[in-house]
């Protein structure tokens, strides 16, 4: 039972692509999320319990009475399944409660929190992770309340700032990552594990860049068959993996599975039973790793993780970054260019109806238009570079719809 409403806190434990990398993130990770919530929920003091885990993130929200207590004992329980790597664990593990932990979870719906700052994804992982809970009846009224709350405000934040717009997802980072190393895909014979959430996005950023049949395997055959039907791929069954893989040039891996699928001594095989002369790239972006790390000391083959995502997702924020500072630049030019145009034409009506003026007295007319001018101005541009300095992307189309103006 709930303590008084007075007594309730709201607490928020992680480990995140911000402070992790991928072995101490796998080392921490939950292999089955059910009995996680199970433990979590059986803890002393702990009321309510969500278990979120994706590809970069493991996060805890839970409801106690004794809110800093049982946020260290969280902590605690989570930097002890990293085993040797408990001390790194414990310095990456981050923790809030109540307001800050309020804070994070709508930052964290409204893609704020995210590798790819933006991205839709975050908010169906949030929403399958309360009903997880709820389904393992370790969520209660207060953990709705505040999931609902923080999906409602996701959704807003996204129809009214567009932080999406242009927004990558992590498969199609994944798939950005595989065109750099190899450039262009559109000859490139790929193979795609996993059909979910994520595989799917890799599959579908894949099927525009490519003009090969794209390979999908999934443990659920039948929806690897429907996601293949959909992008004009092929569907493989998971025990029929040798076909694809003898011929394969990259792999694209993002499934749920709890351990490895493709293993140093698998690919050892493989690659000696190869037609295909060039190297075998493997993109893992699953947590935890469905492929073994020592699966890169096989000659030929080159291995990336996650880890690796991240130079793509800061390589696509810059990007962005100076598209929108390029926008603000264009916009204040054309704003003081119109404006000057105005000021010269009407002073020059202003003179001529004033008759004679002397050269000292026409300066400072022009002097006193020039410096309204800019003083009106002012805020208006500080605004807007500040706007490109938080890649505040809707005021800028606001500026240029208020102003009329339609910068290159």
């Amino acid at each position: 039972m709930h303590s008084s409403a007075k007594n309730i806190n709201i607490i928020n434990v992680r480990i995140t692509h911000k402070t992790a990398r991928v072995p101490l993130m796998e080392a921490v990770a939950f292999k089955d999320k059910r009995n996680a919530l199970k433990a979590i929920r059986s803890m002393k003091n702990v009321d309510e319990c969500v278990l979120l885990q994706t590809c970069n993130r493991i996060e805890l929200y839970i409801v106690s009475e004794k809110g800093e207590k049982v946020a260290k004992k969280a902590k605690d329980f989570l930097a002890k399944r990293a085993g040797t790597m408990e001390k790194e664990a414990s310095k990456a593990i981050e923790y809030f409660v109540n307001g800050d932990s309020l804070r994070h979870i709508l930052r964290l719906t409204s893609g704020l929190e995210s590798m790819v700052i933006g991205e839709d994804q975050v908010l169906n992982q949030v929403w399958d992770a309360y009903l997880e809970a709820e389904s393992a009846k370790a969520a209660g009224i207060i953990l709705k309340h505040l999931f609902m709350r923080a999906m409602s405000v996701g959704r807003r934040v996204r129809k009214e700032t567009g932080i999406n717009k242009g927004a990558v997802s992590i498969g199609s980072a994944a798939v950005e990552l595989a065109e750099s190393l190899l450039g262009k895909l559109d000859q490139k014979k790929v193979l795609v594990m996993g059909a979910g959430e994520i595989g799917t996005l890799v599959a579908k950023a894949l099927a525009r860049r490519c003009l090969k049949p794209i390979f999908i395997a999934n443990r659920t055959y039948a929806r690897a068959v429907k996601l293949a039907e959909n992008l004009s791929g092929r569907a493989i069954k998971f025990d029929k993996l040798e076909e694809a893989l003898l011929d394969a040039d990259v792999v694209l891996c993002s499934t749920a599975a709890p351990h490895y699928l493709l293993t140093k001594d698998l690919i050892s095989k493989f690659m000696k039973q190869r037609q295909n002369k060039n190297d075998l790239t493997i993109i893992d972006i699953s947590n935890p790793r469905n492929v073994e790390k020592a699966t890169q000391e096989v000659e030929k083959v080159k291995l990336y993780d996650i880890d690796d995502l991240q130079l793509i997702a800061e390589k696509n924020k810059q990007k962005r970054q100076k598209s929108v500072e390029k926008a603000v630049r264009d916009i204040v030019s054309l704003l003081f260019s119109r404006a000057e145009e105005i000021r010269q034409r009407e002073l020059k009506k202003a003179l001529k109806m004033l008759g004679h003026v002397d050269a000292k007295e026409k300066k400072i007319i022009e002097d006193l238009t020039f410096i309204l001018l800019k003083q009106t101005y002012a805020p208006i541009v500080e605004n807007l570079r500040l706007a490109a300095k938080d890649d505040d992307k809707r005021l800028i189309e606001v500026a240029i719809n208020l102003f009329g103006l339609e910068p290159s």
